[in-house]
Parts: C-alpha cells; sequence; structure tokens
C-alpha cells in the first residue's frame, strides 16, 4: 500500500513541467483567439463603415431639361464622409500593424474599443 502511495506521490511531484506546459499553451490559445476575434472585429467595422459611406449621397440639382446640372455636399454630409473616411483609415492602419511582420495589436485594440469593438484595450503581458 505504501509503495503505491509513495508512486502517486512521485507522479504528482513531478507533474510541475506538465503543469507549466499546459498554463503556457492555454494562455497562447487566449491570446490567439482575442486576435482573431480583433481582427475579425476590425474586418467587419471596416465593411460597416464603407456601406455607411456608399449611403452619404452628394445633393443634386436639375436644370429645366430635367438633366444633372451639379452635385455637392451639405456641409453635414461633407463632415460625416470625413468622418468616416478617417475613421475606416485608422482602423485600416492599424489592421495593417496587427498583420504586420512584427504582429502589434496594440492601436487595433484601441481602436475597436472605442469604436464600440469587444476587443480589450491590452493585452495580458503573459504574451510577450
Amino acid at each position: 500500500m505504501a509503495s503505491i502511495k509513495e508512486a502517486v506521490a512521485e507522479k504528482i511531484a513531478a507533474l510541475g513541467p506538465a503543469v507549466q506546459d499546459g498554463v503556457v499553451s492555454i494562455l497562447v490559445e487566449q491570446v490567439k483567439d482575442k486576435r482573431i476575434k480583433a481582427i475579425l472585429s476590425a474586418q467587419n467595422l471596416i465593411e460597416e463603415k464603407q456601406k455607411e459611406l456608399r449611403k452619404i449621397k452628394p445633393e443634386q440639382t436639375f436644370g429645366t431639361d430635367n438633366k444633372l446640372v451639379s452635385e455637392y455636399f451639405t456641409k453635414a454630409n461633407k463632415e460625416a464622409k470625413v468622418k468616416v473616411e478617417e475613421l475606416i483609415a485608422k482602423v485600416e492602419k492599424a489592421l495593417g500593424e496587427a498583420l504586420g511582420e512584427t504582429p502589434n495589436f496594440e492601436n487595433l485594440f484601441k481602436v475597436l474599443q472605442n469604436k464600440g469593438g469587444a476587443a480589450p484595450a491590452t493585452e495580458a503581458p503573459a504574451e510577450e
């Protein structure tokens, strides 16, 4: 009976590296999942904003012959258009940094958090 208890104690004592590897694997998987969700959220946000941009149409004036004379953006439409274009550019830039040679997800997380995305602002330092 004592030999079984000793064998169990030895096996448990030897679990240290296996437990550590398991924890590391789980933490790495969590960071990977968080990054995947951030990239997908960024792509969805870009798509959504591009649709929004297409809906901002210029005002049109027509001549007496019913032909288009001119098109112009009202001040409100112009401001909305510029705001959406700037947001798209900001998300695309952050996405480029995240998918670059040396991935940096910090700006992507910040952009998504500021725009209502589900990704957190920073990652756990354990990933470094």
